[in-house]
């Protein structure tokens, strides 16, 4: 082989040895980027917010119907022909005030006799206790004269409270929801006269399910909405020891002052029952996921940047969004992302709120955001 074809053989191993070393220097390249690439993506970027749990009232809602504080049928004790009817039915009536006049007939006559036997008994038994003292009159005679005396005194007694309940009065101040009697009917012992109702206060009666029961307290300040639109405040003044049989809820009631009369009975009505206080999160129902169990709650991201899942219970509702208990005090909440991850994941956090997020007082946010 001549020097010349040797020297081009050499040239030709040389571009091909030059040719192959570059091509395994770009894989090399190409492997290490698409490691680094793949280490990346196993860390996945979420959006969270800083949230700070707040002490909030709780509130239940109970449907209730108004009802009148107690309603009495006021019946006759004696008997007698009814002559007046003062009161007639939706009557308003004040304490003491006539409701139903029964005839004298002859215990004006009896009331009269009684007085006047009285009047003679005692004379009677005072002339013997002076004689007693004289040494005149015995004992004996003494105390049968005294016996007499007291016998006509409960007679007079008698007399006067016959006189009286022929007068059949209001025994509180009321509205006449009943009339069962005319003029000229008679009456007899424990007949009815009228049904009377007790409208100051009122009662607010309803019925709460058996899981919170044990939060209402007597006394506790009630919020009370008309289905006609007047808004009240109440107290708690009842609460059942057993539920009701048909629905196995608890019968509650809230007293209302209603001194004129307004607020009638029957009326449907809403009830802000009180039920304690409680730290609770403000979050948007969005964020709100199911773990492979089906329990409800969310995903927060720890202070080692590792997801974090936390059953939650939802406290109550308004326009800003839901207030749920069971979380630490302050939590990074996902709010993007949080279906994408799982419990023990590390994931990268960004906690600058979106231009569309809406702001709240308990939600703050860091622009900070990688760890």
């Amino acid at each position: 082989m001549s020097n010349r074809s040797l020297a081009a053989l050499l040239i030709g191993l040389l571009l091909l040895f030059w040719l192959f070393s570059g091509s395994l220097t770009s894989s090399q390249v190409v492997a290490e980027q698409n490691t680094e690439a793949t280490t990346e993506e196993v860390i996945p970027l979420v959006r969270a917010r800083l949230s700070q749990a707040s002490m909030q009232n709780l509130i239940l809602e109970v449907r209730g119907l108004t009802q009148p504080n107690r309603v009495v049928e006021i019946r006759a004790e004696i008997s007698g022909r009814i002559e007046a009817i003062p009161a007639i039915k939706g009557t308003r009536v004040e304490t003491g005030d006539v409701l139903c006049q029964i005839a004298l007939d002859a215990r004006q006559n009896e009331l009269d006799e009684a007085k006047s036997a009285v009047k003679q008994a005692k004379l009677e038994y005072d002339g013997l206790k002076n004689l007693g003292r004289q040494g005149l009159q015995s004992s004996t005679n003494i105390a049968k004269a005294e016996a007499v005396l007291e016998a006509n005194r409960t007679r007079l007694k008698k007399a006067e409270l016959a006189l009286e309940k022929t007068r059949i009065v209001a025994p509180f101040s009321g509205i006449v929801s009943a009339q069962p009697v005319e003029i000229g009917d008679f009456m007899s012992p424990g007949s009815t006269c009228v049904s009377l109702m007790e409208f100051d206060p009122i009662l607010v009666e309803g019925q709460v399910a058996e899981k919170n029961i044990a939060a209402i307290k007597l006394g506790d300040d009630v919020a009370v909405e008309l289905i006609t639109g007047e808004k009240l405040t109440g107290i708690v003044s009842y609460v059942a020891f057993s539920p009701a049989r048909q629905t196995r809820s608890y019968p509650i009631e809230v007293t209302i002052a209603n001194p004129e009369g307004l607020v009638r009975s029957g009326i449907t009505s809403e009830m802000q029952v009180p039920l304690g206080v409680e730290e609770a999160h403000l979050i948007s129902p969005a964020s709100l996921v199911l773990d492979d169990q089906g329990r409800m709650g969310v995903r927060v991201v720890d202070k080692d940047n590792l997801v974090q899942f936390y059953v939650v219970k939802i406290l109550k509702e308004d326009q800003a969004g839901i207030w749920v208990g069971g979380l630490p005090s302050t939590i990074r909440l996902i709010t993007v992302g949080q279906e994408e991850v799982f419990s023990g994941q590390k994931v990268r956090i960004n906690l600058e709120p979106l231009n569309t997020a809406q702001k709240s007082p308990n939600l703050t946010s860091d622009t900070d955001t990688t760890p």
